[in-house]
């Protein structure tokens, strides 16, 4: 439970420290280091990638996974719900900062890229089968000057999001530590090759190269161990 703690510590860290200091943050510092953010992204996704038991089970389990998150619609109700926490914090009339709308928009990114991004997923999942918590310890770095980036703009309110990130990655390793025992090594290194190509998803998202399903695609982490496990006994 390492991971998710040290995450929410650096949320709510980074919104303090970037509230603090706005006025010192440029919007061209802002574009350069999600730039940065972007390259880590493909780099860990590369790495994982590199994992791989068998590629036909990996690209099964994403083509099928991000078929059912467009048919369900999963990236559009995770947004829907980012806004409408993002309404429970309206912006005071005559305060300085950014239009209501604007803030909004902002937070409910925000809530995103903190509760329900690809590398947050993964690492707790990560952290529950094997103990290894370096994949949100790395999440958690870059969370740390996302909230900064994000609170010089709508203020030090991001640090609430520290609340549902933590429980939702926590109920994630929980799970993950439940099954693991029902797991193998090919299992697991489909399950990284699986993640790794979300993240290299996630990655050109970041730079705003391609608009990359991330959300939707995230289904597929439920599937590529099954269907690992079948390849394996049936064409291993």
């Amino acid at each position: 439970m390492l991971g998710p703690v040290v995450n929410s510590v650096c949320i709510v860290l980074g919104s303090v420290a970037g509230s603090v200091a706005a006025a010192s943050i440029t919007p061209s510092f802002r574009a350069k280091i999600m730039h940065v953010f972007s390259c880590i992204t493909l780099g860990i996704g590369v790495a994982m990638t590199a994992k791989v038991h068998a590629l036909p089970p990996v690209i099964l389990s994403v083509l099928v996974g991000t078929f059912c998150g467009e048919l369900c619609h999963v990236e559009g109700g995770v947004m829907a719900g980012a806004f409408k926490i993002a309404g429970l914090f309206p912006r005071r009339k005559g305060e300085a900062g950014l239009p209501e709308k604007a803030f909004r928009d902002q937070f409910a990114v925000a809530t995103v890229l903190f509760c329900v991004s690809g590398l947050g997923i993964l690492g707790a999942m990560h952290e529950g089968m094997t103990g290894d918590p370096s994949l949100l310890f790395i999440k958690a770095l870059l969370d740390l000057l996302t909230a900064m980036l994000f609170s010089s703009c709508i203020g030090a309110v991001v640090g609430v999001l520290a609340v549902p990130q933590f429980l939702i990655q926590a109920a994630i390793l929980l799970a993950a530590v439940a099954i693991t025992p029902l797991t193998t090594p090919a299992m697991l290194a489909d399950f990284s090759a699986c993640g790794g190509i979300i993240m290299l998803g996630a990655g050109l998202r970041q730079s705003s190269l391609l608009e990359v399903p991330i959300l939707s695609m995230l289904p597929g982490m439920l599937l590529v161990m099954p269907i690992s496990a079948l390849w394996t006994r049936f064409m291993g």
